[in-house]
């Protein structure tokens, strides 16, 4: 048998947003309860700001976080991976979505923003696993394709170890940047009828899903699914989180 794991996705909408009773303010506390619940080892956050990643960083003292900003200073939404005990860092960088990937602040293509990914490669005992956490544009149709290319490309460049993808992709599961990914390996665990993730604190659940975890070659999906938590009473995000139970080997 191998390693197991339980793997989460989660945009937790910026506190930039002009969102009302919903401001990150007043939903903070059960952000990070959603998050705890996860009873996650591994997961990947889309639009944290930094006073956001402050703030989680204080309430969920069980995990490491990894990742910068993305904007040239290092500042901006991050797409943070956090990573629990038991688990050993034993790299990470930030890349760029945009034909300079290596430049902090580049913009890609026909993206409205600076959009990055967060790579991370993990170790517990003898089992290694490589994680990549994303938020593509949501403007861009260009940008997502090429986007999901370039992630495909860096991915497939480290078979030392399997991967997930973690991330809003901005995309329907019968979009080109998932067929991009899947054509490259990654396969999606949750079916058509699985509901959507954005909300737009409705807290509806048969919206758009464009929030995915997706498991690469090396790594079985045993269960997945999309959770509704509501931490007394009250909406975490605009967005459900996507978790998944792997093993590995």
């Amino acid at each position: 048998m191998g390693e197991r794991l339980r793997v989460a996705s989660f945009n937790v909408r910026t506190s930039h947003g002009q969102d009302g009773r919903n401001r990150w303010w007043w939903r903070r506390p059960a952000c990070a309860a959603a998050i705890r619940g996860f009873e996650a080892d591994v997961v990947g956050l889309q639009e944290v700001r930094p006073r956001q990643l402050a703030y989680l960083r204080r309430a969920l003292t069980g995990y490491a976080f990894v990742g910068r900003g993305r904007d040239g200073d290092g500042g901006g939404e991050h797409a943070s991976v956090l990573v629990g005990a038991g688990w050993t860092v034993e790299s990470h960088e930030t890349r760029w979505l945009s034909e300079r990937p290596d430049v902090p602040g580049s913009i890609g293509w026909d993206a409205g923003l600076t959009r990055i990914a967060t790579l991370v490669r993990l170790r517990r005992g003898t089992a290694r696993l490589g994680v990549a956490n994303t938020h593509f544009d949501s403007r861009g149709r260009r940008a997502r394709e090429h986007s999901a290319g370039l992630l495909a490309e860096w991915l497939r460049a480290e078979p030392d170890r399997p991967w997930v993808v973690l991330g809003d992709l901005n995309a329907q599961p019968e979009s080109v940047p998932l067929r991009t990914l899947i054509a490259a390996g990654f396969a999606d665990p949750l079916p058509a009828d699985a509901g959507g993730t954005e909300h737009a604190f409705t807290g509806a659940t048969d919206r758009t899903r464009i929030d995915y975890v997706l498991a690469g070659p090396g790594v079985t999906v045993t269960a997945a699914w999309i959770d509704h938590p509501r931490p007394g009473g009250r909406l975490p995000s605009d967005h459900w989180p996507v978790l998944a139970d792997l093993e590995l080997g």
